[in-house]
């Protein structure tokens, strides 16, 4: 007959403490063996407040049943590790790739990116080299301004024209008026403006610079000045607005030696071109030698008060006073001559305009060598057509000029031209779309006096050809 042992008192759980009482023999047994290892495990317990010191058990008597041993349970575990870790893997794999993926890329684009910074550096370094030697080279061209200032100075001078003073005018105090001895008569001041020495001898200016004076001053770089009687010293052309003063033989040594001087010319269609800088100097606002400078800013303008001359744009700083004063190029050739601005002030606004060299020197050969300027003529008076009747004439891709009047007596009266007539080709060149009329005008005069030119006309619908020969344009006409 078994034995029923109860547990002591001291090692009862009680009811409600989170365990169960031992009420039977197995679960005595049960006790027995795992409260002490649990309080050697984990150290002292307290029941209700009180600290148990851990006791040493008995060995535990099995009654009954024995302890179950530990059988196919042990491997459990691992073989459930096992599957979880592949289950993870396999999960994970993807996002693993993805992160190395990611990882790789970012080294590729930090090695890019510290190339490119390696090329950012050395591009800085190699902008900074050129720049100290851009501004080294920028020194050089102001440095060489400068001597083209200095190159050129001799050769500008200023010209002031002067009309007979009327009635009780008298000189002032600011000398706008002043008497001359020579001729016994007062004369006032009526515009300044500058000029060229442009061979020896000879000084360029614009025609409205000298046009209406009794007498001309010209000062030289010097400061030395001479007195010239206009009407017999002035050869000019009103219709490109140039003019060439002849100075005296007689001028004194110092003086002559002055005006020994020759201007070099830029070929101002091949050498002159936009972007270029350029210097202007002249007397604006009555300031002798002033020097600006700018760039060509465009060729090719076209204004009413110079129609027949394609001018040159500049920025450079050109007000009243600059008119007949030289434009430079970098080397100090003539560029061009200044002859006007476009301002809504009256002062610089950065828009001036000037001869173009090439000009210059044909006019002024012209004018130095004939005195005069000779230009073709055919004496007619012209008008431009409407659309309509361009139309009308079957004149799509080419312009034409319509004969209002035939001078009697001259190269078209000639030749048969009559009013009426529409002017479509000239010397075997069509008329263009874009301003015929000035087209053909100019065209007539740049032909040689005495050349025969065929010019095509259309009359009644039909076309036909007359042959003309240049006459010469009167030196009266605007």
């Amino acid at each position: 007959m078994d034995e029923r042992h109860d547990p002591p008192e001291s090692d009862r759980i009680p009811d409600g403490e989170g365990t169960v009482a031992a009420r039977s023999p197995d679960r005595a047994t049960e006790l027995t063996v795992g409260l002490p290892e649990c309080r050697e495990t984990y150290g002292p317990a307290s029941w209700h407040g009180q600290e148990t010191v851990p006791q040493q058990a008995d060995p535990p008597t099995v009654v009954g049943h024995p302890v179950p041993r530990r059988g196919w349970s042990a491997l459990l575990w691992p073989v459930t590790l096992c599957l979880l870790t592949a289950l993870a893997t396999l999960f994970l794999s993807p996002m693993l790739a993805a992160r190395w993926r990611s990882l790789e890329g970012k080294a590729e684009a930090d090695a890019a990116y510290a190339r490119r910074r390696a090329e950012l550096r050395a591009e800085a370094e190699a902008a900074r080299q050129m720049l100290d030697l851009l501004d080294k080279r920028v020194n050089l061209v102001s440095l060489g301004f400068r001597e083209v200032v200095r190159k050129v100075t001799p050769s500008v001078v200023n010209v002031a024209n002067y009309r007979e003073a009327r009635g009780s005018e008298r000189p002032d105090r600011a000398g706008a008026l002043y008497f001359d001895p020579e001729t016994d008569r007062s004369y006032r001041q009526s515009g300044v403006g500058s000029g060229l020495i442009v061979r020896p001898g000879y000084i360029l200016t614009n025609h409205h610079v000298v046009r209406g004076a009794d007498r001309l001053r010209v000062t030289f770089a010097s400061g030395q000045t001479v007195e010239l009687a206009a009407g017999e010293r002035v050869l000019a052309d009103a219709v490109t607005d140039l003019a060439v003063l002849r100075l005296p033989a007689d001028l004194p040594a110092g003086l002559a030696e002055e005006a020994n001087l020759t201007t070099e010319f830029a070929d101002s269609d091949r050498d002159v071109q936009r972007g270029d800088l350029v210097l202007a100097l002249g007397s604006p606002l009555g300031l002798k030698h002033t020097v600006t400078h700018g760039i060509i800013s465009a060729k090719g303008r076209l204004l009413d008060r110079v129609t027949l001359v394609e001018l040159i744009q500049t920025d450079a700083p050109i007000n009243p006073g600059n008119s007949g004063g030289p434009l430079f190029d970098q080397y100090g050739r003539l560029a061009g001559v200044n002859v006007a601005i476009a301002t809504e002030n009256g002062g610089n606004q950065g828009i001036g305009f000037a001869i173009p060299s090439n000009t210059v020197k044909k006019i002024v050969d012209q004018l130095v060598s004939a005195g005069e300027v000779t230009r073709g003529y055919i004496g007619v008076a012209m008008d431009d057509l409407t659309p309509a009747q361009l139309k009308a004439l079957g004149l799509k891709k080419a312009g034409g000029v319509q004969v209002v009047q035939v001078v009697r007596g001259q190269a078209a009266s000639k030749a048969g031209l009559r009013p009426g007539d529409v002017i479509v080709g000239y010397n075997k060149d069509a008329l263009s779309v874009v301003n015929p009329m000035r087209q053909l005008r100019q065209s007539i005069l740049e032909t040689e006096v005495g050349q025969e030119v065929p010019i095509e006309v259309v009359r009644d619908g039909e076309r036909r050809t007359l042959t003309v020969r240049i006459g010469k344009r009167p030196a009266d006409l605007p």
